[in-house]
């Protein structure tokens, strides 16, 4: 509370810290009175310590005397400043981020008792007389002007005029606060076992990150029974500021309560999510810490048809999960962060506006990620004989990386090319890997298509191979393409989310259709029956990772976008 009520006298002297002076000038002030009630029974409701009939007495006292109403269960950031008192009335589900200031008239309210009211970011400025109605997302360093009615979002540095409101671009550049604190960001993300692409990119990353630049604490959300929970290990070795937090229920308050004590033992201001159920992890948090800001990165984002499930109830409970992801992403502070432009593409197709959306690739840490050093160990393991050719792909098993397509893409190539062993490197959430072996016995194919389960040696496994084989329905910007790449294994692949933005057809590789079978199969054929293909494609991997897709450039533009939401520098991709 104390942290909160310094930044805000601070606002009414912001040349100097808060002194004496400040304090009675603050205590002189209608506005900073009905602050000063608001922030301390907040506080107690946070604390759970109940309040009343105290509050009761103080907020109608407040009212009468300012003509302020701030109920105490709103969210509001610090550095907030009324300039002007009289007729400010807020909805109880108010959100209001740091450094924002009001004028007087101001209602924010809901639509005629329904639906909330506004989530408003930092540095806004809210003019007399202005009327903010329902639950709209008011973005950064943004102005209301006086007398306007917002009834709808409000984008990043843009001015609301008029009623109802127009929208025109700020052109003065808002103030960054001087002097600001680094940002402290809670990295959240939830998996499986050994994780996938996207663990990677986070473990890696906050292993680089300057320490001058940005804190991390990685917390990862895990169930109860994954004892093959590999992660802590990964973390470990890196050298990373890491924790996890059990999660056994669809909403585990028990979780989310552990997730509160760190944010605040650490003083983590930005929650960082990477999936869904991290989003939506995130958001309830808002409602516990005050002043929270959400970031998230979307990974990959499916589009399927009711053909591709089992069942009608299997579809419904995808397209309502994914409804809620997007009512999510629309609640967050912006830009949402997205992997490729396929993925940003995506978004836009289910309602996101395409100034709330940046892309960032991922990259790959070429100094790890190099042949020297690394030894085809897996030839040995399987006995692939000298003269014959292993093609394989690194993955998790699931649905989405369609291996009945890699399974018949195999049985074509070995129809016309018997020395050939086809590999799958990789596990599944339960019993994934066992149904997959099950499906190659019946098939017949156990000589042809052999698993090799979870590994941490891949380096060993991409040199091994003669063609990476990816035929996924959908990707965001899949790291193991960026691995196999990054060690001049050439690849064959379908032409899905991110993967065109990375692999330029008969220079690094070949691209087909989802689900051609023919067509991937004939490309991997014409790879293993030509070396110099194969050679001069593998070396144009290499060379394009190296080019387009550093993880050290990646990581520095992660740290610009994390001093954007916590407030203390512009957003990146509009410098």
């Amino acid at each position: 509370m104390f942290d909160y009520l310094k930044a805000d006298l601070k606002r009414l002297s912001p040349s100097a810290s808060p002194s004496l002076r400040t304090l009675i000038a603050g205590l002189l002030s209608q506005g900073f009175q009905a602050i000063l009630v608001y922030r301390f029974f907040n506080w107690l409701q946070r604390k759970r310590v109940p309040g009343q009939p105290m509050r009761f007495f103080c907020e109608r006292f407040i009212e009468i005397t300012t003509g302020i109403s701030i109920p105490a269960c709103c969210r509001i950031g610090k550095g907030f400043r009324i300039h002007h008192f009289g007729g400010i009335i807020f909805h109880p589900t108010t959100v209001i981020g740091d450094n924002c200031t009001l004028y007087h008239g101001v209602t924010i309210g809901d639509r005629g008792g329904s639906g909330g009211a506004a989530t408003i970011g930092d540095n806004v400025l809210i003019g007399a007389g202005a009327k903010i109605i329902g639950p709209v997302v008011i973005g950064n360093n943004c102005i209301v002007g006086a007398n306007a009615v917002v009834t709808k979002d409000l984008p990043d540095n843009t001015v609301a005029i008029g009623s109802p409101c127009q929208f025109k671009p700020r052109t003065d550049p808002p103030a960054v606060p001087p002097s600001a604190p680094i940002p402290r960001v809670m990295d959240l993300r939830g998996t499986y076992k050994g994780g996938g692409g996207p663990d990677k990119t986070v473990l890696n990353s906050a292993a680089q990150h300057d320490p001058a630049r940005v804190h991390v604490l990685v917390t990862y959300i895990r169930q109860p029974h994954d004892h093959e929970f590999q992660i802590p290990d990964m973390a470990r070795q890196l050298g990373v500021n890491y924790v996890d937090v059990i999660d056994g229920k669809t909403i585990d308050w028990a979780c989310l309560g552990k997730l509160k004590e760190l944010l605040r033992e650490h003083r983590l201001t930005v929650v960082h999510a990477h999936d869904d159920k991290t989003l939506l992890y995130a958001w309830l948090l808002r409602f516990m810490v005050p002043g929270l800001k959400i970031m998230y990165t979307c990974h990959s984002h499916a589009v399927y048809d009711r053909d591709d499930f089992a069942s009608w109830s299997s579809y419904a409970k995808f397209k309502l999960r994914q409804r809620i992801q997007i009512m999510l992403m629309r609640r967050c502070i912006k830009p949402i962060i997205t992997v490729s432009h396929d993925t940003k593409r995506r978004l836009l197709g289910n309602g996101l506006n395409a100034h709330d959306v940046a892309v960032l690739h991922n990259g790959i840490d070429i100094s790890r990620w190099q042949r020297n050093g690394a030894r085809p160990a897996l030839r040995d393991e399987l006995g692939v004989p000298p003269g014959h050719f292993l093609v394989g792909t690194i993955a998790r098993i699931t649905y989405d990386k369609d291996l009945p397509t890699f399974y018949r893409v195999a049985e074509a190539v070995a129809a016309r090319l018997p020395n050939v062993t086809f590999v799958i490197v990789g596990d599944g959430y339960g019993d994934e890997l066992a149904r997959a072996r099950a499906e190659i016995s019946r098939r017949g194919l156990e000589k042809l298509i052999r698993f090799t389960g979870h590994r941490n040696d891949l380096p060993d496994m991409y040199v091994s191979l003669d063609v990476f084989l990816m035929t996924s329905l959908t990707e965001g910007m899949p790291n193991t393409l960026l691995e196999a790449m990054a060690l001049g294994v050439p690849a064959v692949s379908t032409m899905v989310g991110g993967i065109p933005e990375l692999l330029e057809p008969g220079q690094e590789g070949f691209l087909a259709p989802v689900g051609d079978a023919e067509a991937l199969a004939g490309y991997v054929l014409d790879m293993l029956a030509d070396p110099s293909l194969r050679e001069r494609c593998g070396k144009a991997c290499r060379e394009r990772i190296e080019r387009d897709f550093s993880f050290a450039n990646r990581v520095r533009r992660m740290e610009d976008y994390y001093a954007w939401f916590a407030g203390s520098a512009p957003r990146p991709d509009q410098v």
